[in-house]
């Protein structure tokens, strides 16, 4: 008889963003059976015939307790009563909906999806967690991110600070690690960073027992799904894309970058290139772009579809990658999850980063053409991707069944 587990995820598939399908790559083909407490929002098309044709998602009974917006505490969702209220019934739905399983299942984000952890653990110390993380929660450098909290006006800075206080908690974590039966995570320096704070800010256990309880899961994609084939882009001599894909906010900061650009451009004035973005972009950023005259080189556009995002990456003559921007000497624990799609495209990759991240250590090792977060680097890697033609291409490609091996293995032994 197949042993049960419970999964409490925030959202999940057919909702296509990055943390629902995490979880759902990590669970699909270990040997289990799953009731889902989720919340529902809008399905993705594309996502939905995936799940049809794969015989795996029969493995799992979602039920969807309510929309995942009447949850949400943001400084654009500001019904902070609300909020608490519905997260309240989603925490207590979850509990309630156990029923010997024996494995629970979380994500963060949410984070609140701990606090069912800590609860049933306490009910049934028999049962077995496993807590995922994708990304950290505990002193987690985007909380602390003053020139951003300095651009918001007095009531966002006050929804922010609620936000902080009722939705990224810093105890959730801590308790995780001290309750949790298995920690997953999805890179080594996110792993020694979370280690890291618990051990500064609470150290109730030893470093030697939280690793004991670590694995590693990295990002990966199932092959059936794939549709992210590489295609053999001839290259235009009079105008050159580089496309970014994803947010420009926070930590992910790309002044130099744009002082960078402006470099390239005065040593190069022939060359005629487009700067293209898809999703949030910061107003300082755009305010510089066009101090700097640099307008006619950028295109800024919303957010577009998973479907439509691959098309455009195959389109761009090259992709760019902007990382979290912290400290030299600090871990960056951030790893985005389009090295995946763009080690699949085989797309030429110009990233700017930090030699302590994820991405740098990956993009190292085959040489592709990693910047550091200044103008002048920046300027030296356009040229050596524009002018000089070098490859850049980066190799991370794990397919679902290599990845989750090792979880298959630690679960068999809980």
């Amino acid at each position: 008889m197949e042993k049960r587990c419970l999964v409490v995820p925030g959202t999940f598939i057919p909702f296509n963003e990055t943390i629902t399908q995490l979880v759902y790559k990590q669970l699909r083909l270990l040997p289990l059976k799953y009731d889902v407490c989720a919340l529902f929002d809008k399905a993705d098309p594309k996502l939905q015939e995936y799940l049809l044709n794969d015989p795996n998602y029969v493995k799992f009974h979602v039920s969807y307790v309510m929309n995942d917006n009447d949850v949400r505490f943001s400084i654009h969702n500001i019904n902070l009563f609300k909020g608490l209220h519905n997260m309240k019934k989603y925490i207590n739905a979850a509990i309630s909906m156990y029923d010997g399983h024996e494995y629970l299942y979380t994500s963060s984000f949410p984070c609140y999806s701990i606090r069912v952890g800590v609860e049933l653990k306490k009910q049934n110390p028999q049962m077995k967690w496993i807590a995922n993380f994708s990304d950290p929660i505990n002193h987690s450098p985007y909380k602390y991110d003053q020139e951003t909290y300095q651009s918001y006006s007095f009531p966002e800075k006050i929804a922010y600070k609620l936000y902080c206080k009722y939705y990224v908690v810093d105890q959730d974590e801590i308790d995780a690690f001290e309750k949790a039966d298995l920690l997953v995570f999805i890179c080594e320096e996110q792993r020694d960073f979370m280690i890291q704070q618990y051990l500064k800010y609470a150290g109730n256990i030893s470093e030697e027992t939280i690793l004991n309880k670590c694995i590693i899961v990295p990002l990966n994609y199932v092959p059936e799904w794939n549709d992210m084939t590489p295609v053999k882009k001839e290259m235009k001599s009079d105008s050159y894309t580089l496309s970014h894909f994803g947010r420009v906010y926070g930590l992910r900061l790309i002044k130099e970058f744009i002082y960078g650009l402006q470099i390239f451009i005065s040593e190069n004035p022939n060359v005629k290139l487009k700067i293209i973005q898809y999703g949030v972009f910061r107003k300082s950023d755009r305010k510089l772009i066009h101090k700097l005259k640099l307008d006619s080189f950028f295109e800024i556009h919303e957010k577009v579809s998973y479907s439509r995002c691959i098309d455009k990456m195959r389109d761009s003559d090259w992709v760019l990658l902007f990382d979290t921007i912290l400290p030299e000497k600090e871990i960056q624990p951030y790893l985005p999850s389009k090295l995946v799609e763009y080690s699949l495209l085989q797309k030429d990759v110009l990233a700017v980063t930090v030699n302590t991240s994820p991405t740098y250590r990956i993009m190292k090792k085959t040489d592709a053409i990693v910047c550091a977060y200044d103008r002048y680097a920046v300027a030296k890697g356009l040229k050596n991707m524009i002018i000089d033609h070098m490859p850049s291409k980066v190799e991370y490609r794990y397919t679902n069944e290599d990845a989750v091996e090792i979880l298959k293995n630690r679960i068999e032994k809980l």
